[in-house]
């Protein structure tokens, strides 16, 4: 995920929507508190997931770690027959 995540393309599609999503909030009061509100429990419910989840994750670390494995290769394949991912937004 951190690999497609640091591809200039989708780099740049998140920041250009964190920014959006930032200047919205700050030009409506009314939507700022929705997202603060909402964002509040995204948080609280993700501390609850991770810690049940927790015990899952480390017997599936063997598979995890399998899958991103497979996961890097077949990106390295994309990277190499599509050259153009890794190229700034403007030159594309």
């Amino acid at each position: 995920v951190s690999r497609v995540a640091d591809l200039p393309l989708v780099s740049c599609a998140c920041g250009a929507v964190a920014s959006a999503y930032a200047s919205t909030k700050e030009k409506h009061p009314y939507v700022r508190s929705v997202c603060d509100a909402a964002e509040k429990g995204v948080k609280t419910l993700t501390a609850v997931a991770m810690s049940r989840a927790q015990p899952l994750l480390t017997r599936l670390e063997p598979q995890i770690s399998a899958a991103n494995e497979f996961a890097c290769k077949g990106l390295d394949k994309l990277e190499e027959k599509l050259p153009i991912l890794q190229q700034p937004p403007e030159r594309v």
